[in-house]
């Protein structure tokens, strides 16, 4: 018994979208946060240092003390300018900043957080100052490293975050950057070095783990790609679906259709609603058909399921986004396989 390569259906191919397919586009929110370590005259961390933040345009402000690894942080606030007050062991130091609404909190988003560390004692309003101007050139240039990544101007970006990288604890989506960039350039070795640095910075943020696992099925080392699929998979199972989507996604661009056989699977377990889902498993199992010969004539056989799954898409989706494609499958079956031989046994 051999296997059938059947053509997909024109429509099909390659449309498939991978749903986070490049963690460079940006978004805005409407408040925004600040964060900021604080230290005493020794550089020694000022743990449950008071503080205050003020905004110099409203009433509003936000008070208390740093954690237990010396920093402050407050959310929720509107764009504006602000004060930001510390007082620890008789010191206590002053700075006016400049805080940006944005969503920080995903590799999709070119938030920079607004962080401001601040010195005590001798000359310590002087240094916060200085990291103050020192924190709108790095963000200055991590703003347009986001930009030049988009235009696949790779070189340029990397030039643009080197202030970013040389400070002190350069956030997580700074080294999301130059991972992008890297990869831009195809120096592979510093690109994944870069996306697990921004994954060691921010481990429980599932969709860094599927770009890193569509960054690794590109590179045809499925193995690691899957792992980390799983891994967000299991971080956020609200999600995974998408994310068992994204690999079978990545499968399909790949033209790997049979290994998309398995995620697809999981996704309709986990949502059986899912039509595209099912749309895609039909087409992958269409894909795996045999043909034997009898009495001097060939016949083709299909996987179970391949039938119900394109009938289960229209249902699902009568008038989706592949519903032509889901109907000539079916016409095309009906055409050529006929219906004592259509499904072989599992």
């Amino acid at each position: 018994m051999s296997k059938v390569r059947w053509a997909w259906v024109g429509a099909v191919c390659l449309l498939l979208l991978v749903g986070l397919a490049s963690p460079a586009g940006a978004q805005t929110g409407t408040t925004g946060a600040v964060t900021g370590k604080v230290t005493d005259d020794k550089g020694e961390l000022a743990v449950g240092a008071e503080f205050t933040v003020r905004s110099l345009e409203t009433a509003r402000q936000c008070s208390g003390k740093t954690d237990k690894r010396g920093e402050y942080f407050c959310t929720g606030l509107t764009q504006g300018r602000y004060e930001i007050s510390v007082k620890y062991k008789g010191f206590g130091a002053k700075v006016e900043v400049t805080i940006k609404a944005g969503l920080f909190g995903d590799p999709g988003s070119s938030g920079f957080a607004n962080r401001y560390d601040i010195k005590l004692g001798s000359g310590g309003s002087e240094a916060a100052r200085q990291e103050q101007e020192s924190f709108e050139k790095a963000k200055g240039g991590y703003e347009r490293a986001v930009i030049l990544n988009k235009e696949g101007k790779y070189e340029e970006a990397l030039a643009e975050l080197q202030p970013s990288l040389e400070k002190e604890g350069a956030q997580w989506v700074v080294h999301w950057q130059v991972a992008v960039a890297y990869a831009g350039l195809k120096r592979d070795e510093e690109a994944e070095a870069s996306y697990k640095k921004a994954i060691e910075l921010n481990p429980t943020e599932p969709k860094l783990y599927s770009v890193l696992g569509e960054f690794y099925m590109k590179r045809k080392r499925m193995e690691e790609a899957r792992a980390q699929f799983e891994t967000a998979a299991n971080l956020s199972p609200e999600e995974a679906p998408m994310f068992w989507f994204n690999l079978a996604a990545t499968f399909f661009n790949t033209g790997e259709l049979k290994s998309a056989i398995e995620p697809l699977n999981r996704v309709i377990e986990l949502d059986p609603g899912h039509a595209n889902a099912h749309f895609f498993l039909g087409v992958a199992l269409y894909n795996t058909a045999e043909s034997k010969i009898e009495g001097g004539q060939v016949k083709t056989i299909l996987a179970p399921g391949t039938r119900e799954h394109f009938e289960t898409y229209l249902a699902l989706a009568p008038d989706g986004q592949y519903a032509n494609d889901a109907k000539q499958y079916l016409q095309i079956i009906d055409a050529t396989v006929p219906a004592a031989v259509r499904t072989r046994k599992k």
